[in-house]
């Protein structure tokens, strides 16, 4: 084990209350599998602080430690904590803390414990689970084009070939058929159900194991008969996945997108869900879904030709959010500076979205940009809150090319099984769709059109991390399994005719009184 004293020098730790709650026993690992132990926590003096700050060095003095301060003294610091650890061979380690008085209640002794240094994290249930680096984005460093030998020999050289994962995967690769059982070792079983299997699901379909459900199925209908054996897979490279989290790919360039069950999500361009839509029309109940949808559908077509100004201006039309002439007033802002004064008279609704949207310099901003923005956070809102826009884009996705996996596995005190895998198409895993203005509408600049939040699982929107990258669909048949990023920002801007916005084509609602009007299911 490295030295840990050397990680504990001059390393600050952060506020919190966690250490003061930790028993005897419980431990703390870092990523390069170090392991510490906690031991004690005294506090000194027990409640109250010392008179002087002499009286508390000379309490340091007469313990006679050797250690290592975690924050600095100042006249105000009268009291102190001190942590012991241990590691796997019983050496001592202890760790001070300077309070300006202790508190009788440990817990308010506030004394973060995910933030021991050396990058140590408590290993809670959870924590155990999520420190595992078993997630495929942690795993492999090729996440296209991959084949059942090239992910296997990845794993092996994360893990190395006398590791516990490996006996795990050989174990599974030897076989074609379930419960696969192989020794636990020191396996966390739930990190290995939930996320070292998404490497081995796709494997299985390709490998021809015998998955349960209706994975065949969902092949018949998609690659038009074919299996999976030909199949390359690629994987999502982020840790929180996307809309799938691997991609099956034949020969002829078709995809079919593999889910596991975890609550995620991510975020979508148009073109993801018109790719779907594409996709839906080979489906056994593809028509009846499309005709069911198909004012969902209308929209999605014509956010996509829109683009960057015209989708939020027409949707703002359509769901009477502004007026027509608003909008025609909104593209003439193209040649105003945000010094220069605008003329609201006759269009209140703009000046007052224009007014309540808040940038952190507003002499910065290019007004075009603040009103379009300001319109499409307010379309993004009204779509999501009061139309069934969410339901039925869900809808569609389950019904495309996208296959909810399964893991079941059981363990014992030594031993870990893998009872099956089983494939569920229709999906149920797209349980929501958002419409979300924040990836491209920005008050100083236009980065493309809207996007979506795809919602997996049950998942909420609080609980998928707002991130600047926009996950998006594999590309089309023929490309492999490139993403479309470029697709995402096709049409940014607005032209005469192709991708533009005629005062006829803004007058034209979209969809019907049902679809822009109808208050969201719950």
């Amino acid at each position: 084990m490295r030295d840990i004293l050397n990680l504990l020098d001059n390393i600050i730790l952060t506020e919190g209350r966690g250490l003061a709650a930790r028993v005897p026993g419980e431990q703390f690992k870092n990523a390069q599998g170090d392991v510490i132990t906690f031991q004690s926590l005294n506090f000194y003096p027990e409640r109250g602080k010392f008179g002087t700050p002499e009286e508390m060095q000379a309490a340091i003095d007469q313990l006679g430690l050797n250690i290592h301060w975690t924050n600095k003294p100042n006249v105000g610091t009268l009291g102190f904590g001190i942590a012991i650890f241990t590691d796997v061979n019983n050496n001592p380690y202890y760790l001070g803390r300077y309070y300006k008085e202790i508190s009788a209640n440990r817990i308010n002794n506030d004394w973060q414990h995910d933030a021991i240094p050396g990058g140590f994290k408590y290993q809670s249930k959870a924590g155990q689970k999520e420190n595992t680096g078993y997630k495929p984005s942690e795993v492999l460093t090729q996440f296209k084009n991959n084949t059942p030998d090239s992910i296997a020999q990845q794993i092996i050289a994360k893990f190395g070939a006398d590791s516990d994962e490996a006996a795990a995967l050989n174990a599974f690769m030897s076989t074609n058929k379930f419960p696969v059982t192989f020794p636990k070792g020191g396996i966390n079983f739930t990190a290995f159900r939930d996320y070292f299997c998404e490497m081995l699901q796709p494997m299985a379909l390709v490998m021809n194991k015998p998955v349960k459900g209706n994975a065949a199925e969902a092949a018949s209908v998609f690659f038009n008969g074919g299996g999976y054996e030909d199949c390359s897979v690629s994987f999502n490279t982020g840790v929180t996945g996307g809309l799938y989290d691997s991609l099956l790919v034949n020969p002829d360039g078709k995809q079919i997108k593999l889910s596991s069950k975890g609550k995620s999500g991510a975020n979508a361009s148009v073109v993801n869900l018109l790719r779907s839509i594409e996709e839906l029309k080979v489906a056994p109940k593809g028509a009846n879904l499309l005709t069911k949808h198909k004012d969902v559908v209308s929209i999605l077509n014509d956010i996509d030709a829109k683009g960057h100004f015209g989708a939020p201006l027409k949707l703002a039309v359509d769901y009477k959010l502004i007026d027509p002439s608003d909008a025609v007033f909104v593209l003439g802002l193209r040649n105003i500076g945000p010094a220069d004064p605008i003329d609201w008279a006759g269009h209140p609704k703009l000046e007052k979205l224009y007014a309540g949207r808040k940038a952190k310099n507003m002499n910065a901003i290019v007004p075009i940009e603040h009103m379009i923005s300001a319109i499409a956070y307010k379309v993004a809102d009204y779509v999501n809150d009061n139309t069934n826009f969410g339901e039925a884009a869900a809808d569609i996705l389950n019904h495309s090319a996208l296959v909810q996996m399964y893991t079941e596995a059981s363990e014992t005190k030594d031993t870990i099984s893998i009872t099956g895998f089983t494939a569920v198409y229709p999906s149920e895993t797209v349980t929501g769709v958002l419409l979300d203005a924040s990836k491209a509408y920005m008050s100083t600049q236009g980065k493309g059109n809207f996007t979506f939040k795809i919602l997996k699982n049950g998942a909420k929107e609080t609980e998928i991390p707002d991130t600047d990258e926009t996950v998006v669909a594999p590309a089309p048949a023929k490309t492999s399994a490139d993403d479309l990023d470029t697709a995402t920002q096709k049409r940014s801007g607005i032209t005469a005719r192709k991708g533009g916005l005629e005062e006829e084509e803004i007058v034209k609602p979209l969809g019907n009184e049902k679809t822009l009007g109808r208050k969201r299911q719950r």
